[in-house]
C-alpha cells in the first residue's frame, strides 16, 4: 500500500507497474501458503490450538488478498491519471494511511505475539479511520461541486480513501481472528 500511494503521489507509472507485479507475486505466495495449510489439515489432522492457528491463517490470507487488491487498484489509478493535478486532500489521505498502516502492523503483531489486548484495541482505531474517511469524502464532494474540472481526480481520490478505510476494516478482521486463535472466542472487532 505504501508503494502504491507513493506511485500515486509522484505519478510514478514505473513504480505502479512494479507494485502490480508484486501484487501478482503476493497472490502466488498466498496460494502456496493456502495449499500448505490445506495439506496440514488433510495429512496432520491438527487439534485445538494448532487447528485454530491453521484456520486463522487461512482466513487472514483472504484479508491480505483484499489489501493487495487495493494496492493494485491504487496503482491502476496512477496509470490512469496523466497531467491532472493531485488535489490537496491527498495530504489528508496520507495522514489516514498512517493510521491504517499502524493498524495493519499492530494486527499482525497481535497475531504473531498472541496479544489479545492489542487485537481488541483495533475497534477504536478503526473509528478514527472511519471519521477521517468521512471528512475526506465530504471534502472531495465539496471540491467537485465547487470545481467541476476536478471531478475525475476527486473521484479517484475518493476511491483511494475508500480502499484505505476498507483496509482498516481488514485489520479489524485480522484482530478478530487473532482473538479466536488465542482464546477460542469468536468476536467481531469493529
Amino acid at each position: 500500500l505504501s508503494l502504491s500511494l507513493k506511485s500515486l503521489v509522484n505519478k510514478d507509472k514505473e513504480l505502479a507497474n512494479t507494485v502490480m507485479t508484486g501484487c501478482k507475486q503476493a497472490d502466488v505466495s498466498g496460494s502456496k501458503l493456502e495449499n500448505k495449510c490445506i495439506e496440514l489439515l488433510a495429512l496432520q489432522q491438527p487439534m485445538a490450538s494448532d487447528l485454530r492457528f491453521i484456520v486463522t491463517t487461512l482466513r487472514i490470507l483472504t484479508d491480505f488478498d483484499r489489501i493487495s487488491r487495493y494496492a493494485w487498484d491504487i496503482c491502476k489509478i496512477t496509470l490512469r491519471i496523466e497531467t491532472e493535478p493531485i488535489l490537496p486532500q491527498i495530504d489528508d489521505i496520507m495522514d489516514m494511511y498512517k493510521l491504517v498502516n499502524g493498524m495493519i502492523k499492530d494486527s499482525l503483531k497481535s497475531f504473531v505475539d498472541n496479544d489479545v489486548e492489542l487485537a481488541r484495541n483495533m475497534g477504536a482505531r478503526d473509528d478514527a479511520v472511519d471519521a477521517k474517511y468521512d471528512n475526506i469524502r465530504r471534502s472531495l464532494i465539496d471540491e467537485m461541486v465547487r470545481h467541476p474540472s476536478s471531478i475525475d481526480m476527486a473521484s479517484h481520490l475518493t476511491f483511494v480513501a475508500m480502499y484505505l478505510e476498507r483496509t482498516a476494516d481488514h485489520a479489524c478482521v485480522i484482530a478478530s481472528w487473532t482473538v479466536y486463535r488465542v482464546t477460542g472466542e469468536r468476536v467481531r472487532i469493529k
